[in-house]
C-alpha cells in the first residue's frame, strides 16, 4: 500500500528510507488509518529484529513515514537464488521469534508475516517490515489513539486478512487472533526456508487456505532436502490446527530452536545424515492397534494384547526396528494416512489387522504396507480355536520376517517362540490386567495379574505387571505404601527366580528401588542389565535417565532419557522425563519446553500435566501452575496425589482458601479409610509456609515408606526447607533407610 523511497536526512546526514502514501490513497480514511497506526505500531517498538522508525507526520497532503535504510535482500529475493542450510535457517528463524517475542509483549500482532515482509540485512541481521495489517491490543499504542477500524484491536467477523499460503487457520476462517496466529505464519516460514517450497501452495487461494484448514502438516524431510528430526517436532508444532496445541509463546519457539539446533548438531543423533542412512537401509516396522471386531466391545483388551505380544515378539529381532507400542497405541482409532504414520514413527512398513472372537472361535487378519507406495506386502487371515492363538502370533512373527527378508538369529529363532505360559485363561486374564495398566488403573489391573497368577503360578510376565501396578498404586495413592512396597518387591523377586534373562524383570526390580526401596546404585545396575539385554527398550532407559537426573547428573541422564523419547516418540511420558532432567538441575525454562512437548503430544496426560504445574509454580506462574493441575485432578478423577500438589499451588497463588478446601477434602477421605501419603501433605506444607507440620509429614513418609521420599533429597521443591536444622536429621533418614 505504500511507496518506498530512498532518502538524505539532512538533520543527522544520515540514509534513511521514507514510505509514503501514494496519491490514490492519500485521502482514503481507511488507508490513512492503517499507514499511521502502522507506524505507531512499529514506534512502540524497539528491537534489533523490527525495522526501526524515526518520524512519521503529513505535508502537502502527503503522509510519510521515515525508516531506518536497510541494505541486503528479502527473504523472498533470497530464496528465489538458492537452498537455505538449516543452520541459516535456525538463526534466521531465531531472530524472528525474538522481534515477534518483542511485539506480542507489547500486545501487537503482526497477522501478515511472510518471506515479502522479512529483510536481510547484509550484516546477517533478520527485519520484520510491514505492520499495516496488525492486530493492536488495547493500550498497545504508547498515545493511547482510540482507532476502531477493524484490524485495530481485532477482525470483524468473518473478514480474511492476510496473505493466502501464510495464515493461521483462525485467519482463514476470519476468526479474532492472538500472537500464536504468528507463530503458524513463522512454521510456514521456515518450513520454506528448509525446504525451498512453500508448505500449503495449491493452484488457486481458495485451494491453498481450505489446505490450511484441511491437510496435515506437510513433512520438510519428503520435499528430498535432509531436514534434522528435531526440526520436523519444531514445525509440526508451530503447524498445530488448534492454536492450544501450538508453542504458546515465541519465546517457547525460540528455546525450541536452540535445543534442536543443539541437539542436532552435537551428537549422533537419529537426525543425523548417517542415522538417516542406517534408518533408510535397516527394515522397520510400526504394529497399529488390532481393531476389535468382536460382537463384545469388551473383547477390546484382548486385540490389544494381542497387538502388544506381535510388537514384543517382533522386538527381539535385532535386524528389524520396532516402533514402540506407545508410539503405535497413539493412532488408536484414528483413520491416519499409513504415509504420515510412517514419516511420524520412521518406519517403511506398517501391520494393521483386527480380532474377532465369537466363543471359542478366533479369526485374526492382517496386513504389511508400504509407507512409501501403500502398497501391501502381504496379508493372511487366521481361522483358529481361541486356544492356537499362541500359534497365531508366531506365525504373524515369522511371516513378517520372511516378507521384510530379516535374517533371525538361532537364539531370536527361539525367543520369538517362548511362551510364558500355556494356560488360555491365565492368558487372558494377563492381557486383561496390560490393558488396565495402561489406563493407568492399577486397582483392576492388581486383580488381573492375580487372577493370572493363580491360573498359572509360574507365568513371570503376570509377576511384573503385578510388581509395576503396586508401584503404580503405590505412589499415586490409594494404598498403604508399606504395603505396596512389600507387595510389589515379592513379585519381582519371583518374577527374576521365573525369568532372569528378561529385561522386563530388570526394570520391575528397579522400579521397586526407584519409589520404595532408594537403592539407587540397585536401580542403576537393573536397569543397565535391562538394556543389555533389550537395547531397544524404551521404558529401561527412560527409567534409567529420570533416575539418573533425579540426582542431578544432568549430563549422564540426557542421553538415556532422550534415547526413550527417540524410541518413543509419540509417548508423552517418555518427553515428561526428559523434562525432568532439566528440572532437578533447576534448568526451569528447558524443563517446562520438554513438558510443553508432552503435552503436545497428549494434552490430557496426567504425568506432564502435574509435571508442568510443579514447575510453572516453582517460577512463580501460579496461573498457568493452576490451570495444569486443575485439569489433572479432572482427568485422575480427584486422585488424591493430584490433589495434594494442586493445593500446593492454591497455596503457593495465595488462594489460601482453596488451599485449605483441599485440606479438608483429603482429611476427610483419610477419615473414611483412604490412604493419604504424608509425602503427598508435604506439598502443601511446604508453601503455606507450614515447615513444622511439613517435616512432621516428610519424618512419617520416611517412617511409611513412601514413593520416591528419596526425591526430596535433590528437588528444588524443597529447597525452602533445607536451611532448617531438622534438615540434616530427616536425611539422615533417607541414607540410612
Amino acid at each position: 500500500m505504500g511507496e518506498v523511497y530512498r532518502a538524505r536526512d539532512g538533520r543527522l546526514d544520515r540514509t534513511v528510507a521514507v514510505k509514503v502514501l501514494p496519491g490514490n490513497l492519500a485521502e482514503n480514511a481507511d488507508a490513512l488509518a492503517r499507514f499511521e497506526r502502522e507506524a505507531k505500531a512499529v514506534a512502540a517498538l524497539s528491537h534489533p529484529n523490527i525495522l526501526a522508525i524515526h518520524d512519521v507526520g503529513r505535508d502537502g497532503g502527503v503522509s510519510f513515514a521515515v525508516m531506518e535504510f536497510l541494505e541486503g535482500e528479502t527473504l523472498r529475493e533470497r530464496l528465489s537464488v538458492s537452498a537455505i542450510p538449516p543452520s541459516k535457517a535456525i538463526d534466521w528463524t531465531q531472530q524472528l521469534a525474538r522481534g515477534l517475542a518483542a511485539a506480542h509483549d507489547r500486545g501487537i500482532v503482526h497477522r501478515d508475516l511472510k518471506p515479502e515482509n522479512i529483510f536481510l540485512t547484509r550484516d546477517g541481521l533478520v527485519k520484520i517490515l510491514d505492520f499495516g495489517l496488525a492486530r493492536l491490543e488495547p493500550g498497545a499504542l504508547p498515545t493511547g489513539a482510540d482507532d476502531r477500524s477493524p484490524t485495530a484491536a481485532g477482525t470483524a467477523a468473518g473478514i480474511v486478512l492476510g496473505t493466502a499460503g501464510y495464515m493461521s487457520p483462525e485467519q482463514v476462517r476470519g476468526r479474532p487472533v492472538d500472537h500464536r496466529s504468528d507463530l503458524f505464519s513463522l512454521g510456514v516460514v521456515f518450513f520454506e526456508m528448509l525446504t525451498g517450497r512453500r508448505a500449503f501452495q495449491r493452484d488457486t487461494p481458495v485451494e491453498t487456505m481450505m489446505s490450511i484448514l484441511q491437510d496435515d502438516p506437510p513433512f520438510a524431510g519428503a520435499t528430498g532436502r535432509a531436514v534434522p528430526a528435531e526440526l520436523e517436532d519444531v514445525l509440526k508444532h508451530c503447524l498445530e490446527k488448534n492454536p492450544e496445541e501450538r508453542f504458546q509463546s515465541a519465546r517457547d519457539l525460540g528455546f525450541a530452536l536452540q535445543v534442536a539446533e543443539r541437539e542436532s548438531g552435537a551428537r549422533g543423533s537419529p537426525s543425523s545424515g548417517a542415522m538417516r542412512a542406517d534408518r533408510a537401509v535397516q527394515p522397520s516396522i510400526a504394529v497399529l492397534p488390532f481393531r476389535n471386531m468382536s460382537a463384545d466391545p469388551g473383547a477390546e483388551y484382548f486385540s490389544d494384547g494381542v497387538t502388544e505380544e506381535i510388537i514384543n515378539s517382533l522386538t527381539k529381532i535385532e535386524a528389524l526396528r520396532v516402533a514402540a507400542r506407545t508410539s503405535s497405541f497413539a493412532f488408536k482409532g484414528k483413520d491416519t494416512d499409513v504415509r504420515q504414520i510412517g514419516r511420524e514413527l520412521g518406519v517403511k512398513t506398517v501391520l494393521e489387522g483386527s480380532v474377532r472372537q465369537a466363543g471359542q472361535r478366533l479369526r485374526i487378519s492382517a496386513q504389511l504396507i508400504d509407507v512409501g507406495t501403500g502398497y501391501h506386502l502381504w496379508s493372511e487371515r487366521y481361522d483358529r480355536q481361541l486356544q492356537d492363538v499362541f500359534d497365531v502370533q508366531d506365525e504373524l512373527a515369522r511371516s513378517i520376517t520372511e516378507t521384510l527378508r530379516v535374517r533371525l538369529l538361532p537364539s531370536e529363532e527361539a525367543l520369538i517362540e517362548t511362551r510364558q505360559t500355556k494356560d488360555l485363561d491365565a492368558y487372558n486374564a494377563y492381557l486383561k490386567g496390560r490393558y488396565f495398566f495402561n489406563r493407568r488403573e492399577p486397582r483392576e489391573a492388581i486383580a488381573e495379574f492375580e487372577r493370572a497368577i493363580r491360573q498359572d503360578p509360574q507365568y513371570a510376565a503376570a509377576y511384573t505387571g503385578l510388581a509395576d501396578s503396586y508401584c503404580i498404586f503405590g505412589f499415586y495413592g490409594g494404598i498403604d505404601t508399606r504395603e505396596a512396597f512389600a507387595r510389589a518387591r515379592a513379585a519381582a523377586e519371583k518374577a527374576r527366580e521365573l525369568a532372569p534373562d528378561s529385561a522386563d524383570t530388570h526394570v520391575s526390580l528397579a522400579l521397586v528401588e526407584h519409589y520404595f526401596g532408594w537403592d539407587v546404585e540397585k536401580e542403576e545396575r537393573e536397569l543397565r542389565h535391562a538394556i543389555a539385554i533389550a537395547p531397544n527398550s524404551a521404558a529401561a532407559y527412560s527409567w534409567l535417565g529420570l533416575g539418573l537426573g533425579i540426582q542431578q547428573r544432568l549430563e549422564d541422564a540426557l542421553p538415556f532419557t532422550r534415547r526413550a523419547a527417540e524410541l518413543e516418540p509419540l509417548s508423552a511420558n517418555a518427553r515428561t522425563n526428559v523434562g525432568w532432567n532439566y528440572a532437578n538441575a533447576r534448568r526451569f525454562d528447558e524443563a517446562i519446553r520438554e513438558f510443553r512437548q508432552a503435552l503436545h503430544i497428549d494434552p490430557n496426560a496426567p504425568y506432564p500435566l502435574w509435571a508442568t504445574g510443579l514447575n510453572y509454580q516453582l517460577v512463580g506462574e501460579h496461573e498457568k501452575a493452576i490451570e495444569c493441575l486443575e485439569k489433572a485432578v479432572e482427568v485422575t478423577h480427584r486422585q488424591n496425589f493430584y490433589l495434594a500438589v494442586l493445593g500446593g499451588a492454591y497455596a503457593a497463588a495465595g488462594r489460601l482458601d482453596d488451599a485449605r478446601r483441599i485440606g479438608d477434602e483429603l482429611d476427610r477421605r483419610a477419615a473414611n479409610g483412604e490412604y493419604i501419603a504424608p509425602f503427598n501433605r508435604a506439598f502443601m506444607d511446604i508453601p503455606l509456609g507450614d515447615y513444622d507440620a511439613a517435616f512432621l509429614n516428610l519424618e512419617r513418609a520416611c517412617a511409611e515408606r513412601n514413593g520416591l521420599t528419596w526425591w526430596m533429597r535433590y528437588s528444588p521443591v524443597y529447597d525452602p526447607l533445607r536451611s532448617d536444622p531438622r534438615w540434616p536429621r530427616l536425611m539422615e533418614q533417607i541414607i540410612t533407610a
